[in-house]
């Protein structure tokens, strides 16, 4: 049978065989001590996904709804909404992916320029169809690269642009350091490379975007 029990004081108590969502109660367990000092009990559930997996759970969260199934629930629903839109190995879902790894890592190599400053993602591109539908509407193509118009700030639509990979080097420039040696060491550093490889990365990517330009 399926639980519908709402309440508190008038819920008959639970019984083995008891099915609250995907989870079946199979046995009562004892009493565990929770933070608070309380007494709570616990019980074995199965779920009924096709691996039919055991677990102990509170009855209380059981009861409450917190606890749905084993974990297969959450699963299926982060899988269809990576899937509904189709977009999952386009060039413009890994733009939207990395923009966001880069705002929430803190060990990612260009840390100091996204998470490490405070730089983040707005709510509504935490969506990709939504932040995919500005990009086809705001000049997106393939070869081109997003781009923040101010530096301090955010990606927002409101402070984001599709430029091509020269203008995007170009855009950089105005920000160079008063010592581009002293700059340069430092980064040098930071990625564990020497300052050659530095400068060879930057000439490759700068006649790249030339070539793909022209």
């Amino acid at each position: 049978m399926t639980s519908e029990r709402k309440g508190s004081a008038k819920r008959p108590p639970a019984a083995v065989g008891d099915v609250y969502e995907r989870l079946t109660i199979t046995e009562f367990l004892d009493r565990r001590q929770n933070s608070k000092g309380e007494w709570i009990p616990w019980v074995l559930v199965e779920c009924s996904c096709e691996n039919r997996t055991r677990r102990e759970i509170r009855l209380s969260s059981l009861r409450s709804g917190n606890t749905r199934s084993c974990g297969c629930l959450a699963r299926e629903t982060a899988r269809a909404r990576s899937t509904t839109h189709g977009d999952h190995k386009t060039r413009l879902y890994g733009i939207w992916a990395s923009m966001k790894y880069r705002c929430k890592n803190t060990t990612h190599r260009n840390a100091h320029r996204y998470s490490l400053k405070g730089v983040t993602v707005c709510d509504e591109w935490q969506d990709f169809v939504t932040f995919r539908d500005w990009a086809l509407a705001n000049g997106y193509m393939d070869g081109k690269e997003i781009d923040r118009i101010d530096t301090n700030l955010g990606y927002t639509p409101d402070n984001c642009r599709w430029v091509t990979k020269l203008e995007n080097l170009d855009n950089r420039a105005k920000y160079l350091p008063a010592d581009p040696e002293e700059w340069l060491h430092s980064h040098a550093r930071r990625t564990d490379s020497s300052p050659y490889e530095v400068i060879k990365a930057a000439l490759e990517a700068y006649l790249d975007a030339s070539r793909t330009r022209a």
